[in-house]
């Protein structure tokens, strides 16, 4: 909403929120992939403070972006499209609330970006360039600004904290594994967050906390290792 000194206001964080909800919860998914998606969100959201305020961008827009990155987990027609499913739903919703201009855009592309980051439709045989409802995928004419590409470095430091742990553990039915088969998870495991540290974030607050969880989790897993051998 502008107002007419030209100061723009950014969706209230608890209406957002509830339109998550409400999008998710009308989506053919469990309840339990529901929830799930949605405290994502939640913690996606928190991270996103955090980065911002440790980079000195805008906190409230970059919260938002991360709040609303995966409203559109299951409008997609492919599992890597989702984010540009999620564009076209966050596009409408701002254009209801009338929050528009540079920074409702910002938030929109890099929404659109977070699961590849490439800003525009892929041009590959992966992406199918529209949603489940057939609706085009949006495209963008400039790069993404520095909230844009954030979205996806605060998802991806989410996927590495601890109850992140928890799930794939349980995911994995890790204990009704064999003594071997956990061994050889867990080494599988190592070697893929050894290759993680060369990722590379938008920023170095992005950076310091993405190096912090891949930190944690080997710790721990190593420790695990160590308990059965």
């Amino acid at each position: 909403m502008t107002y007419p000194d030209g100061v723009v206001t950014y969706p209230d964080r608890g209406v957002a929120q509830a339109f998550l909800w409400e999008h998710l919860a009308a989506a053919d998914a469990s309840d339990g992939a529901k929830r799930y998606r949605f405290e994502h969100c939640l913690r996606v959201a928190k991270i996103g403070r955090v980065v911002a305020e440790r980079a000195f961008l805008d906190a409230e827009l970059l919260e938002l972006g991360c709040l609303l990155h995966d409203v559109g987990k299951y409008d997609a027609e492919v599992p890597v499209d989702h984010g540009r499913a999620g564009a076209l739903v966050v596009r409408d919703w701002f254009d209801e609330v009338e929050f528009r201009g540079a920074a409702a855009d910002e938030v929109v592309q890099g929404i659109a970006m977070h699961v590849d980051g490439l800003f525009n439709p892929r041009e590959d045989d992966q992406g199918s360039g529209r949603n489940a409802a057939g609706v085009e995928y949006l495209r963008f004419k400039r790069p993404p600004g520095p909230v844009a590409a954030s979205i996806a470095d605060c998802d991806n430091i989410d996927r590495f904290g601890a109850y992140r742990i928890a799930d794939t553990l349980a995911y994995v039915r890790f204990m009704e594994k064999s003594t071997d088969e956990q061994r050889e998870f867990i080494e599988g495991y190592l070697e893929n967050l050894r290759g993680l540290y060369d990722d590379e974030c938008s920023t170095d607050a992005a950076q310091d906390l993405w190096t912090d969880r891949l930190d944690f989790q080997q710790e721990y897993f190593v420790r695990l290792l160590g308990e059965i051998r």
